[in-house]
C-alpha cells in the first residue's frame, strides 16, 4: 500500500514538474512582445487617444503580457504630455487562446506607480472628457456608444494623480495639486455597462480619501458625464492645502472626517447626505468692495457643482474662526452644529445652526438660504433670524478688540438678502457697556435699535434709523458706512434734542465723560448733534454740546475758586448749579478739545474760553471768569458791590498814592473777568485765578490816555505791584 502511495506521489510530482517546465519554456518559443501593435490599436481605438507600450515580455505564471514602460496620450486640445505614464503594466490575457491560437483576449489590467494628469479648462471642461469619443464618432456605427469591451479587473497601485485647473481671464492663477498613494480597482470593467469601483489616494495635508461605488456606462460623446454613484469618506482634510477651495477663498484649517452619499446621473449631482464632523476652520474675509457683480451659474452639467442638489448637509462639532485681514482678534464660534435641508441650485432651502462663543455666550440661527452662488458664496440669498445671547464683546471677536468695545450683550438679528442688497434690523441690549478705550463701564442697561441697509457687492451701507436709549433717554443716528479691508469708514449724525441728563447719568463714563471724584450730575438737559467720521477703529466727534439746568453735586467749585469769590461772598456750597453750558466738541484719538466754550453758574457768574482734556483725562483750559456779585441784577447793584470791593481793597493798602485810585482800579480790572487756569485731572481738577494779570489790565485801562508817558507807566506799575501783591498772596 505504501508503495502505491509513492508511485501515486512520484507521478504527480512529475506532472507539475512537467507543468513547470512547459510554462517554463513557453515564453522561449512564444513571442509576448509580437502581441504589442495589436493591443496598443486596440486600447487606442477604444479609448480615442494614442497608446503605447513598452516590448511586451509573456508572464505565464501571472497569466499576462508585461510592458516595463507605457503612455497614453492626452487630447491635444489640453497638452502635448501624457495624460497616463506608468512603470509597469500586466496586462491580462487568457493564455490558452494566446498560446493555440495567438489570440490576445485581454481580461485585466494592472497597472504600476503610473503618472496621471488632469487638466481642467477655464469653461470646465476636463481633458479625461474626450476618452472614447473618437470611437463614438466613427462612421463605422450609427449608436453614440463605444464598441463593447469587457475587463474582469482593473487595477492601479501606488499611482501619483496631478490635478491642474487654467485660470478665468484676470483670475489668479491656480497652483497645481497632486495626490499621491493613489489606488484603482474595478471590476468587471465596460464600456457599456455599470461597473463596481473603489479607489483611495493620499491627499496634500496628510489626509486620506477612500471612495467605493457603481460607474458607468461610459459616455461615449463626454467621459465627464459617465453617472456614477459613491459613497465618499475624507479624513484629516486641508481644504486649502489639499485644493478644494481657492487659495484667494481665506479657509485654513482642518476638517476631522467628510462622509458623503452621492450620485451623477450625467446631468445633476444629487446628494442623499453630507456629514462634517469636527472641522476647525478659520476664514479671514478681505472684506473689499467687489469690481464685477458675482452672478450665479445657471445649472449646467459641464460644471458639476452648479448642478448640486442635497437631500441633507451636516455640520457636527466644529469651529469656526472669522476675522477680516488685519483685524488682531477674530471671533471664535465653538460647538458649531448646522443643519440644511432640500437643498437646490434654483431655489432656497431652510437651515439652522447654533455655536458657542468665548466668554460663555451663543448663537442661534434659523431661516432659509440659496441658491448657492458658485462664483461668491457671500452673494447667496438668505432670509436669517439669529439671536446671541450673553455676548462678551471684548474677547468674543464680534467686534474688533482694538475698537476698545467691552460689554455684555443679547443681540437679536434679522436679515434678508437677496444676494446684492442686505436689510438688517438688529436690536440688542447691553450690560456694563463700554464704547471708548478710556471709558469705564455703564452702570445702567444700554438699548439698541438699528435698522441698516448694505450693498454686498461695494460693501456700502446706510443706517437707516438707529436709537440709542439708556432708561427713557434716547440717542437717534443715521448715516453711512464703507467697509474696506479690516476697517469701517463712517459717517454718521448723532443727535439728542433735551435728553434728560439723569437718564444718561450712569451712561457717560461709558464714552470717556469722567466728573471730578465723588460728583454727579442732577437734573437738566443734553442737547446736541454731532458728526462721527473717520473709522469704527478711530472714530472723529464733532459738532455742537449744550448742557441746561443741571447741578454738579457733590463738587464745590465755589471753595475752589476762593481767591476769587471772598472779594464777593459768594459759596456754591457741595452742590454747583449750572443754567447752562454750550461748546464746540472734537474728539480725536481719545483727546478732547472744546472751543467757543460758555458757562453760566448763577452763584458764581459766567465764564468763556477753550482747551482741552487728553485721554488720560488730564485738563488744560483757560477760562475768563466773570463774577456774579460783580455784576448784580442791575445798574445799582453791579456798582455797589464793585464800589464794596473797591474800599475792601482800599483798606488793605497802605496809605499812598495808590489808595486813591483803588477803586476805579478794581471796578476796571473785575469788570473785564478773571483769568482762570484749570489743570490737574477730570477726576481733580485744580483752578488757578491770575488776579494780577487781571489787576493789571484794569490798571492799564484806568490810566491809559489821561498822564504823560512817563507818569503813565509809574503809576500802572504802582497800583499792579501793590494790588497783585495783595491779591494773590495765599490764605
Amino acid at each position: 500500500m505504501a508503495a502505491r502511495h509513492k508511485t501515486l506521489l512520484a507521478v504527480l510530482g512529475g506532472i507539475v514538474a512537467l507543468i513547470v517546465i512547459v510554462i517554463t519554456a513557453i515564453p522561449m518559443f512564444l513571442n509576448g512582445d509580437s502581441f504589442r501593435t495589436r493591443i496598443e490599436d486596440e486600447i487606442s481605438t477604444s479609448l480615442g487617444r494614442k497608446a503605447t507600450l513598452g516590448k511586451l515580455d509573456l508572464s505565464v505564471w501571472s497569466g499576462s503580457l508585461v510592458a516595463q514602460n507605457a503612455t497614453l496620450a492626452d487630447d491635444p486640445a489640453f497638452s502635448t504630455e501624457p495624460f497616463l505614464q506608468a512603470k509597469q503594466v500586466k496586462i491580462g490575457v487568457e493564455l490558452l487562446p494566446l498560446i493555440f491560437s495567438r489570440k490576445a483576449n485581454i481580461n485585466g489590467f494592472a497597472i504600476d506607480e503610473p503618472k496621471i494628469n488632469l487638466i481642467r479648462h477655464a469653461n470646465g471642461t476636463w481633458n479625461y472628457s474626450t476618452i472614447g469619443s473618437a470611437k463614438a464618432k466613427a462612421p463605422a456605427s450609427d449608436s453614440s456608444s463605444p464598441a463593447d469591451v469587457n475587463i474582469a479587473k482593473v487595477a492601479v497601485t501606488n499611482g501619483t494623480l496631478t490635478v491642474s485647473t487654467e485660470a478665468a481671464p484676470g483670475a489668479a492663477a491656480t497652483p497645481k495639486r497632486t495626490y499621491d498613494k493613489l489606488n484603482l480597482e474595478a471590476k468587471n470593467f465596460s464600456l457599456d455597462k455599470q461597473f463596481p469601483y473603489k479607489a483611495s489616494a493620499h491627499l496634500p495635508g496628510d489626509g486620506e480619501v477612500s471612495i467605493i461605488g457603481n460607474a458607468g456606462p461610459i459616455n461615449a460623446k463626454d467621459a465627464s458625464l459617465t453617472p456614477f454613484s459613491a459613497k465618499l469618506n475624507v479624513k484629516h482634510l486641508d481644504p486649502a492645502v489639499a485644493g478644494f477651495v481657492e487659495p484667494s477663498s481665506g479657509i485654513a484649517g482642518t476638517i476631522d472626517t467628510i462622509d458623503v452619499t452621492a450620485t451623477w446621473n450625467g446631468q445633476q449631482l444629487h446628494v442623499t447626505d453630507l456629514v462634517i464632523d469636527s472641522p476647525k476652520l478659520s476664514l479671514v474675509r478681505d472684506n473689499k468692495p467687489s469690481t464685477t457683480p458675482a452672478k450665479a451659474n445657471a445649472p449646467d452639467s459641464s460644471d458639476m457643482l452648479s448642478t448640486f442638489t442635497a437631500d441633507h448637509l451636516q455640520i457636527k462639532n466644529g469651529t469656526l474662526s472669522l476675522s477680516a485681514r488685519g483685524q488682531k482678534t477674530p471671533a471664535v464660534y465653538q460647538q458649531l452644529n448646522a443643519e440644511i435641508n432640500g437643498v437646490s441650485p434654483t431655489a432656497s432651502s431652510p437651515f439652522k445652526a447654533s455655536a458657542q462663543i468665548p466668554g460663555g455666550g451663543a448663537l442661534t440661527a434659523d431661516g432659509t438660504a440659496g441658491p448657492i452662488n458658485q462664483q461668491n458664496a457671500t452673494a447667496t440669498p438668505f432670509n436669517a433670524h439669529a439671536t446671541l445671547t450673553h455676548i462678551d464683546l471684548a474677547s468674543s471677536g464680534i467686534v474688533p478688540a482694538e475698537d476698545g468695545i467691552k460689554g455684555l450683550a443679547n443681540i437679536d438679528l434679522k436679515a434678508l438678502s437677496d444676494g446684492t442688497n442686505l436689510n438688517a434690523n438688529v436690536s440688542a441690549n447691553a450690560q456694563n457697556l463700554q464704547l471708548a478705550a478710556n471709558g469705564s463701564p455703564s452702570t445702567k442697561p444700554v438699548n439698541l435699535q438699528m435698522a441698516i441697509a448694505q450693498n454686498m457687492q461695494t460693501l456700502t451701507g446706510q443706517v437707516q434709523k438707529a436709537v440709542i436709549t439708556v432708561g427713557n433717554a434716547a440717542i437717534n443716528i443715521a448715516g453711512t458706512y464703507q467697509s474696506s479691508g479690516p476697517t469701517t469708514a463712517i459717517n454718521l449724525q448723532v443727535s439728542g434734542q433735551s435728553v434728560s441728563i439723569d437718564e444718561l447719568q450712569a451712561f457717560l463714563p461709558s464714552v470717556g465723560v469722567h466728573l471730578p471724584s465723588g460728583s454727579r450730575l442732577q437734573g437738566g438737559t443734553l442737547t446736541t448733534n454731532l458728526t462721527v467720521s473717520g473709522s469704527t477703529a478711530a472714530p472723529i466727534i464733532s459738532g455742537p454740546l449744550r448742557v441746561d439746568n443741571t447741578n454738579l453735586a457733590g463738587f464745590d467749585l465755589g471753595s475752589k475758586l476762593s481767591a476769587i469769590t471772598s472779594l464777593t461772598g459768594a459759596k456754591t456750597g457741595s452742590t454747583t448749579a449750572i443754567r447752562s453750558l454750550s461748546t464746540n466738541l472734537n474728539v480725536n484719538g481719545g483727546n478732547v478739545r472744546t472751543d467757543n466754550l460758555a458757562l453760566n453758574m448763577p452763584a458764581l457768574g459766567t465764564a468763556t474760553g477753550a482747551g482741552t482734556v487728553s485721554a488720560a483725562g488730564a485738563l488744560n483750559y483757560n477760562v475768563i471768569l466773570k463774577l456774579t456779585g460783580l455784576l448784580g441784577g442791575g445798574s445799582g447793584g453791579a456798582s455797589a458791590g464793585l464800589g464794596g470791593i473797591a474800599g475792601s481793597l482800599m483798606g488793605m493798602i497802605p496809605s499812598g498814592g495808590a489808595a486813591g485810585s483803588v477803586g476805579g482800579l478794581a471796578v476796571n480790572a473785575l469788570r473785564n473777568g478773571v483769568p482762570v487756569a484749570i489743570g490737574g485731572t477730570t477726576s481733580n481738577p485744580t483752578f488757578a485765578p491770575n488776579l494780577s494779570g487781571a489787576m493789571s489790565s484794569g490798571a492799564k485801562g484806568l490810566v491809559g490816555g489821561t498822564q504823560p508817558g512817563n507818569t503813565k507807566q509809574k503809576t500802572t506799575d504802582s497800583l499792579t505791584n501793590a494790588l497783585g501783591g495783595l491779591l494773590n498772596r495765599k490764605r
